[in-house]
């Protein structure tokens, strides 16, 4: 889906902004002079922000807990967000996100001048590139977002060269940590290479009674989740989610044959959190429920 279906965000222009946004941020840099990285700080009651993609790196660092349903790139993501929980926005990427709940984050934005800065610093010009990345723990980004957040409020007239030391380290830690080489994406254009579709579909098959989230399939391979869900479904037609239900009721039917357990406890095995989510995916993909097959 192109890019050009969905409006540009200049997150730099108070104008552009607002046009997503329900209110403007509690506090910003864009007084003190800061060149290649913004600071924003907001504090917002229930909101939805619409589909857009800006044209800067933008690193969003949540400060309270609240549930957030997210759109990065082509997925979809449901986030139980955690105080210090970190998102990755690079320029091109679609992002939308609702919360019924009160928000407050802190929003730095970096320019594609300092994070090619920074590339060109590593000797890697042009062969990373930052990927999106969901919610997850990043306690020095946390601690960096408070510390711009502190000096600007403390000390903006004289924040300038503080914030903009900070901003390199930043490029550099999302170059070192949310980076993925270009070459490598180009190999796996057409899915997973055999030998890890092979390893992380046993490593599915034989956690299947966990709680298995995409990140931990992800990293059994050594991919991020975003770049891993994509190409796991260029190679089996299937989300990795689908087919994680999919090999869960595979087993299920094996086990219920069996007759030796009961259908709450074949749930349990398979990993399905109660005996009516069981039932429900088991009906919709077998045809009939756990109940009418033993009866077979």
């Amino acid at each position: 889906m192109s890019v050009c279906q969905f409006p540009a965000i200049d997150l730099t222009r108070a104008e552009s902004r607002s046009s997503i946004l329900p209110n403007p941020p509690t506090i910003s840099s864009h007084e003190a002079g800061w060149e290649n990285i913004c600071l924003e700080y907001y504090q917002l009651p229930s909101f939805e922000i619409p589909d857009h993609y800006t044209w800067n790196y933008a690193v969003v660092v949540h400060l309270v807990c609240q549930r957030v349903k997210r759109r990065l790139g082509d997925f979809f993501l449901f986030e139980d967000i955690q105080p210090g929980d970190v998102v990755v926005i690079p320029p091109g990427a679609i992002h939308s996100c609702a919360t019924a709940q009160k928000a407050e984050y802190i929003v730095m934005m970096l320019s594609p001048q300092l994070i090619n800065k920074a590339k060109s610093e590593d000797n890697s010009q042009d062969t990373i590139e930052v990927i999106p990345q969901f919610a997850k723990p990043d306690p020095l980004i946390y601690q960096m977002g408070l510390a711009l957040k502190e000096t600007l409020t403390s000390n903006a007239k004289s924040s300038r060269v503080y914030a903009e030391s900070m901003g390199s380290a930043l490029a550099a830690h999302l170059l070192q940590n949310y980076s993925a080489h270009k070459k490598q994406r180009y190999e796996y254009c057409k899915g997973l290479p055999s030998s890890k579709l092979l390893q992380v579909t046993q490593f599915i098959l034989n956690h299947l009674a966990e709680d298995l989230l995409i990140s931990s399939m992800a990293s059994e391979i050594g991919m991020s989740k975003y770049h891993f869900a994509r190409l796991f479904k260029q190679s089996t037609g299937m989300s990795p989610y689908q087919y994680l239900i999919k090999c869960r009721i595979e087993h299920a039917k094996i086990l219920l044959r069996d007759k030796r357990a009961r259908i709450s406890e074949v749930a349990s095995m398979v990993g399905f959190s109660d005996q009516s989510q069981f039932t429900r995916h088991f009906k919709r993909m077998v045809g009939v429920t756990p109940q009418e097959l033993l009866k077979c």
